[in-house]
């Protein structure tokens, strides 16, 4: 297991892992950061869990980048915005469902994390999540006015990055920036049932919609179809899909392996 400076990493025998922030007291994003997660990513693509739980050990998910790092470090800040973005682009090919546990403020950076996860479940309260980076100077360069362009659409996305807003988690999940809004009291609760329910799916099958979705969102009809035949054609050579099938002709609850 690889050791990390900013992050706790714990694997259980189920096949659940759960990746924790705990950078006191906001898990601001500075360097060493940006290398636990890309480190991590690496890690979870290479011995791939069933599914990934991330979350925080501090009162906030995260509030954002360190600006002190930002103001002492103008001359490498292209070179710090392309290890950030190879983060969060290696995280969002993490192989099995991602979920991000949103205990408190997930800003700028901490929004750009979470929009990598494929579910963000998010505890209602004070916590706020959005693309603060205008009131800086700053743009969401972490891949933040693509990701919130891609998944909420050019209205939202401009709303969101140009006037730097936060929203609750309500209005969060009004607009489709999360999955789920819960009561703070609920949030580990859901959290786990959310992961027990993907525990209990194919690991293969999900993989590849992961990768038929992550691929395909931005291709054309054509080339998207290419990529669903291409990961059903595979599958159909697994045991899992097979077993699936079979269970159903058989009218019993399938028994899958994870092969």
């Amino acid at each position: 297991m690889t050791d990390y400076h900013h992050l706790r990493i714990e694997r259980d025998a189920g096949g659940l892992t759960r990746v924790t922030f705990a950078r006191p007291p906001a898990n601001a994003l500075n360097s060493q950061v940006i290398d636990d997660v890309q480190r991590c990513a690496e890690e979870l693509i290479a011995d791939s869990p069933r599914v990934v739980v991330l979350a925080s050990a501090a009162p906030m998910f995260m509030a954002g980048a360190d600006l002190t790092m930002v103001n002492a470090g103008w001359d490498e800040l292209r070179a710090t915005i392309g290890r950030f973005q190879r983060a969060v682009n290696t995280w969002e090919q993490v192989p099995c469902p991602t979920i991000a546990s949103i205990n408190g403020h997930a800003l700028g950076a901490g929004c750009e994390i979470a929009l990598a996860c494929d579910f963000r479940i998010m505890a209602r309260g004070k916590a706020r999540i959005g693309l603060p980076e205008v009131r800086r100077g700053l743009i969401a360069a972490g891949g933040g006015t693509q990701r919130t362009v891609r998944l909420l659409g050019r209205t939202h996305a401009l709303n969101l990055a140009l006037r730097g807003l936060m929203f609750d988690a309500d209005r969060a999940e009004q607009i489709g920036l999360i999955t789920e809004a819960v009561d703070a009291d609920d949030l580990e609760p859901v959290t786990q049932a959310l992961a027990d329910e993907l525990l209990g799916l194919p690991t293969l099958t999900m993989a590849a919609i992961k990768r038929c979705i992550n691929e395909g969102g931005d291709l054309d009809l054509a080339a998207g179809l290419a990529i669903e035949q291409r990961e059903m054609s595979a599958l159909g050579a697994t045991e899992d899909t097979r077993e699936g099938v079979r269970a159903f002709v058989e009218k019993r609850e399938p028994q899958f392996v994870g092969r």
